[in-house]
C-alpha cells in the first residue's frame, strides 16, 4: 500500500539516473537493440542470463515478468538475480518502465525506465541511452554505490551497442563490395 502511494505521488527516498553517450549510432539503431525486454543479457555485462517467467512477449503490461541473473561469482556465493515485471513499454518514444520484484540483492521497492534518446544538438551526434530509478534504499548499500553500479552497467551497454552497430555497419559494406583503404 505505501508503495503504491508513493508511486502516485511521485515520492520516493532515492531517486537518480544514469545517463551515457552513443556516439554514431542512431536512436532507431539503439532501439532496435535495446527494446527487447528478455534480451537484457545480451548488452549489460552483469547480466548473464534473461528468460520468460509469467505472461508472454506482447502481453498486457503488468503481467510480463522477466528473470534476470547475474554471471557466476568468485566467492561461491549464488549470482545475483531478480524478478522484474514490465509496467510500460512505449516503442513510439523509445522507452519501457519495470519494477524489480523478488531479488537477492537487498532490493525492496525499486521501479526504473530504461530509454533511448537523441543525443544532445541532434544530427549525427548518435543517442543517449538513460537509465532512471526511483526506490527505497536499499539495504547495505550507499546510494552513490547504487548510482555508480547503474552508471558502469549503462556505460558498458552503451559501449557495445556502439561496437555492434559500427561493426554491422562495416560487414555491411563488405557484403556489398566495399573495401575500405588502408591507412599509411
Amino acid at each position: 500500500m505505501a508503495a503504491a502511494a508513493a508511486a502516485a505521488v511521485g515520492e520516493w527516498e532515492w531517486e537518480g539516473r544514469a545517463v551515457s553517450a552513443v556516439p554514431a549510432v542512431t536512436v532507431d539503431e539503439a532501439w532496435a537493440l535495446l527494446s527487447d525486454f528478455l534480451g537484457f543479457h545480451r548488452w549489460h555485462p552483469r547480466v548473464a542470463k534473461c528468460r520468460l517467467v509469467s505472461g508472454e512477449v506482447g502481453a498486457p503490461l503488468g503481467v510480463t515478468v522477466r528473470y534476470c541473473e547475474g554471471p557466476p561469482r568468485d566467492d561461491g556465493l549464488p549470482p545475483d538475480w531478480a524478478n522484474e515485471t514490465l509496467l510500460e513499454h512505449d516503442a513510439a518514444r523509445r522507452f519501457f518502465r519495470y519494477e524489480m520484484n523478488d531479488n537477492n540483492m537487498g532490493f525492496g521497492i525499486f521501479f526504473a525506465t530504461f530509454r533511448v534518446v537523441p543525443a544532445p544538438g541532434g544530427g549525427a551526434a548518435g543517442c543517449e541511452l538513460r537509465w532512471e530509478f526511483e526506490c527505497e534504499p536499499v539495504r547495505g548499500t550507499p546510494k552513490e554505490a547504487l548510482q555508480a553500479r547503474l552508471q558502469a552497467g549503462l556505460d558498458d551497454m552503451a559501449a557495445r551497442v556502439r561496437d555492434h552497430i559500427l561493426s554491422d555497419r562495416v560487414a555491411a559494406t563488405f557484403r556489398r563490395g566495399g573495401r575500405r583503404r588502408a591507412q599509411p
